[in-house]
């Protein structure tokens, strides 16, 4: 077993717990501003995972103008820095945004 898999047992509690405490979890003023969970294209986590040096990704929580919740995913290097390819003269950076939230893009099947 890998050292970040879980259960599934283990993440049904996890999600159920947040969703639970969702609402007291933000001020009147962000109501709806936390989505359950966000979907990404596997080619898009792939071509982070796929650029030299990469040895895991991070996911950065980040707020839209309209105050929701967003992750933010970026390649990692052995050393934990974040591969920022423009500051190395390295090309255009590889970081991922815009995926799916749910609400409103949910299924029926979740965790």
């Amino acid at each position: 077993m890998n050292k970040h898999q879980i259960s599934l047992e283990e993440a049904k509690i996890l999600t159920s717990r947040y969703r639970e405490n969702l609402d007291s979890l933000t001020t009147p003023d962000f109501k709806g501003s936390l989505p359950f969970s966000e979907t990404f294209d596997a080619v898009a986590i792939k071509e982070i995972l796929n650029q030299p040096d990469c040895v895991s990704f991070k996911s950065y929580l980040g707020m839209k103008e309209n105050k929701t919740i967003c992750l933010i995913h970026i390649g990692v290097d052995a050393a934990g820095n974040d591969i920022i390819n423009s500051l190395n003269g390295k090309g255009e950076d590889i970081i991922m945004e815009l995926g799916k939230p749910c609400p409103p893009f949910c299924n029926t099947n979740f965790l």
